[in-house]
């Protein structure tokens, strides 16, 4: 084994470039600053070369392949120039520069790198903090694509593209600007193809996450009945029909007596009962140029395990010898550690035979995602620990000199080294890298090119843990896109630490053991959105610290072991917009560290449960397949300090305004349960979700010194028996739950006082827990009233509705709370909740949610 190093530019093979000297197996090597060595053949040996330090450039051009048993490092030139001449920058890497920088470079196709390593080695690509230390692996695009050919705008009903082949109804795509794009743009976007009209080359999309209605009976002229139409609005873009049936209209008035939908021109065609009718529009600009991404397609036909083929609308792109990802939806399977990845034997017209059978069933829709890439990263078994690691470096200045660029790559087998966190993924970029100012691009090499990671597949790690994924820890204006994370361990994202400028857009999660995303902290102007995340075991998607209140929109969370969600530390409001989520033991998870959240216009129906009776299903009509007896979920699963003698405030709730695009249903999770209304009234409907003695339709008031406080709420049942009356509450926030318990004489006092104890009414500190129950309302109403007697402190009142756990599978009713004081409140009440309160005197409504 000899250490060999550059004199001059030249082929990985010729002695030449080595100063004579052929590569051998087990040799290492030193690229020269100004070289640049390429690799554009197959140079496997039988061990693997050693450790490889670039200081030029190493270049893998199409069919290089190359096996290494050491590390590839990048060490850049630690510049501090970073200005540029005439645009370019003389510290970039340039062949024959004497001050340029350093550059691991891929382009073109059939490009593999082997990696072999133990856990005691450092093996795999390291990417130095040093200024101008840059990784761009570029591959030809394996999926099949397109680019626009005119300027579309928002709420353009179609793409125009230079060619529709290989597209198909059922497609995901996703159109971007495939070139540098300022940070502060985000311009990506999701949709599923509707339609494909080649004969104008013409892709007609419908929203990502959005309603769906069917036709009921034939239309006449400007009017269609549909089965349900609240789950539109006035001016949405609506498209049916297919080909020469083609519609795409405008509403222009809805009347939801009849389910009857006006729209702005006559309907032509034949549509008939059955056609189903679709958001459509975009809701971003996108310019000629921009390309359009076959994500993803979706079997036509359920497909039994057991059997080995599938059918897929349009074959293009997928060949012989390709491995897939089947998702693995299938309604009954509840379970996430399912085997996804097949190899296509063969294929005929449309239809894919397997190398294997089918482990699970599927059904008809069921996504399926080319995994093949035109470059390879891997290493060869289980055993093996090596590593992709871009290093962490927050220097704004050095950091903005490191080009990060992964495109088309697939990472396999990768990570698991335990020798240190950063060593563990698959691949992980760390730190602040290069991003794209288009004011100051010109003359600032820091910001002269935007790092992303993007079209990349990440699957099957080693030793699977926390880090093994498709990781990034603290990074800036960096661009995540189109990329898909399989088996990749307990995360299969994890955007580690806090990310700033980040945009995370169209990417594909499945089968990783806690979390298919988890997010640490989101700040500044990013963007998450068009994910599908599907089977993981414990949790969906996580997100924590949205301190901006960053759109979040347009998600699939779906056939998750758990929960599809986990949001903590959230600002009090945060928006999530257009999520859809189902299949899913445990419910939607807000952390009691965060403030009050909205699910603004999703869908949230559950069908592995029974489904709540008079609330529009939507997407199947198959529920309960896991489990008929319970309602919505097996549990609500909340953190115990907000049950109601220990409840400070309106926390762990979450809003659901527009219930399944419904525009007049407004439901409420909380940690007693579910509740919702239709239209502009005061009652409720509700149901626990197995939780004992948590709150439901709580309020919190400053009460005045002296001032007595009347409560009002009212409640019926609709069955006679197996349950158990709630009972209205009130408790002033002094002393945590111990409400007065543990006072008097210092023992013997274990229950709660009341408010007009003498040991609380004289005390500051002491708190009290005043209760009232329902006994006869099953059929019709009954009120109940209590009574909160006046202290000589000002305090803060929390009050509400408990339900009993066997309330679990009971729809019951109650209106808001009426509150009153008996004079007249000299200050109005602050509230954090999630719908708004009314304030006001003696006598009158001070609080509640209208």
């Amino acid at each position: 084994m000899a250490q060999l190093t550059s004199t001059q530019s030249g082929n990985w093979t010729a002695s030449t470039t080595w100063g004579g000297s052929t590569p051998a197996d087990g040799d290492t090597f030193i690229i020269s600053q100004g070289h640049k060595v390429t690799v554009d053949s197959d140079t496997r040996t039988t061990n693997g070369y050693g450790d490889i330090s670039v200081r030029g450039c190493l270049h893998y051009a199409t069919n290089g392949q190359m096996k290494i048993n050491g590390r590839i490092t990048v060490q850049g030139n630690g510049s501090t120039d970073y200005s540029k001449t005439n645009g370019v920058s003389a510290q970039d890497f340039t062949e024959g520069g004497s001050s340029s920088g350093a550059l691991l470079s891929a382009t073109g196709n059939s490009i593999n790198l082997e990696f072999v390593g133990s856990n005691s080695d450092q093996h795999g690509i390291w990417i130095e903090n040093i200024s101008y230390s840059s990784w761009k692996f570029v591959g030809d695009s394996y999926l099949t694509e397109t680019t626009l050919s005119s300027d579309t705008g928002v709420a353009d009903s179609y793409l125009p593209v230079a060619s529709t082949t290989g597209f198909a109804a059922g497609d995901w795509v996703a159109v971007y600007n495939g070139a540098n794009q300022d940070y502060r743009v985000k311009g990506d976007e999701g949709f599923w193809v509707h339609d494909v009209d080649s004969s104008n080359n013409r892709i007609y999309i419908k929203k990502f996450v959005g309603p769906k209605a069917i036709v009921s009976s034939t239309p006449t002229a400007r009017t269609i009945v549909v089965d349900y139409s609240t789950i539109f609005r006035v001016n949405y873009k609506i498209i049916f029909g297919t080909g020469s049936n083609r519609n795409v209209k405008t509403i222009t008035a809805i009347d939801t007596s009849t389910n009857t939908i006006t729209v702005d021109s006559d309907i032509t065609g034949t549509i008939g009962s059955g056609v189903e009718i679709y958001e459509t529009g975009a809701d971003k600009l996108h310019l000629s140029g921009h390309i359009v991404r076959r994500n993803a397609t979706k079997i036509t036909a359920a497909a039994a395990a057991g059997t080995n083929t599938i059918t897929i609308p349009d074959a293009t792109g997928f060949n012989v010898g390709d491995k897939i990802n089947i998702d693995a939806d299938n309604d009954v399977d509840t379970n996430w550690d399912y085997n996804t990845e097949y190899e296509i034997q063969s294929k005929s017209g449309n239809t894919l035979t397997l190398t294997t059978n089918l482990e699970n069933d599927r059904k008809e829709g069921a996504l399926v995602i080319n995994i093949e890439r035109h470059i390879k990263i891997q290493t060869l078994d289980d055993n093996q620990r090596c590593f992709c690691y871009v290093e962490y470096d927050t220097d704004s200045n050095r950091a903005g000199t490191r080009e990060i660029h992964l495109k088309d790559i697939q990472f396999r087998k990768m990570g698991g080294n335990s020798n240190n966190n950063f060593y563990r993924g698959q691949v992980f970029v760390a730190g602040y890298n290069s991003d794209y100012d288009e004011v100051n691009a010109a003359s600032n090499s820091r910001v002269d090119f935007q790092s992303r990671i993007e079209n990349c597949v990440a699957i099957d790690s080693n030793a699977k843990s926390n880090y093994t994924g498709l990781n990034t820890r603290h990074t800036q204006g960096l661009i995540v896109r189109n990329n898909a994370s399989i088996n990749t361990g307990e995360r299969g994202y994890w955007q580690w630490s806090s990310h700033y400028n980040t945009q995370f857009v169209n990417n594909y999660g499945t089968r990783n053991s806690y979390a298919n995303f988890a997010n640490d902290g989101m700040y500044d102007l990013s963007e998450w959105a068009y994910l599908y995340m599907t089977r993981s075991d414990d949790y969906g998607m996580m997100f924590h610290h949205n301190r901006d209140s960053n759109p979040i929109h347009n998600i699939f969370s779906i056939n998750q072991e758990n929960r599809p969600f986990y949001g903590y530390y959230q600002s009090p409001h945060s928006v999530f917009r257009r999520w859809h989520f189902d299949g899913f033991r445990y419910m939607p998870y807000n952390g009691v560290g965060s403030g009050s959240m909205t699910f603004q216009d999703s869908y949230i129906g559950n069908k592995w449960y029974k489904q709540v009776p008079g609330v529009y299903t939507g997407y199947t009509n198959t529920f309960g397949v896991v489990n008929s007896g319970d309602y919505f979920a097996e549990n609500s699963g909340p953190d115990s300090r907000v049950k109601y003698d220990r409840l400070s405030g309106v926390v762990m709730e979450t809003a659901y305004p527009c219930w399944n695009f419904e525009s007049d249903v407004l439901m409420e999770h909380s940690g007693a349960g579910i509740r919702w209304k239709r239209g502009n009234t005061k009652n409720w409907y509700h149901f626990a979700l197995g939780d004992e003695y948590y709150s439901m339709g709580t309020e919190v008031i400053t009460v005045p010194a002296n001032v007595t406080v009347t409560i009002k709420g009212r409640f019926r049942g609709q069955s006679s028996s197996g349950w158990s009356y709630p009972y209205i509450y009130a408790r002033a926030v002094r002393d945590s739950y111990a409400n007065g318990r543990y006072l008097t004489g210092y023992s013997g006092q274990t229950t709660n006082l009341t408010s007009n104890n003498s040991n609380v009414v004289d005390s500051s500190t002491t708190g009290f827990h005043d209760t009232v129950r329902f006994d006869d309302a099953v059929g019709t109403w009954q009120e109940k009233t209590l009574t909160v007697s006046p202290q000589s402190h000002g305090y803060q009142l929390v009050c509400g509705y408990s339900l009993d756990g066997d309330n679990e599978e009971e729809i019951g009713e109650h209106t808001n709370l009426d509150i009153s004081f008996d004079t007249p409140a000299v200050f109005k009440s602050k509230h954090d909740t999630i719908t708004p309160k009314l304030v006001g005197a003696s006598k009158k409504r001070i609080s509640g949610r209208i």
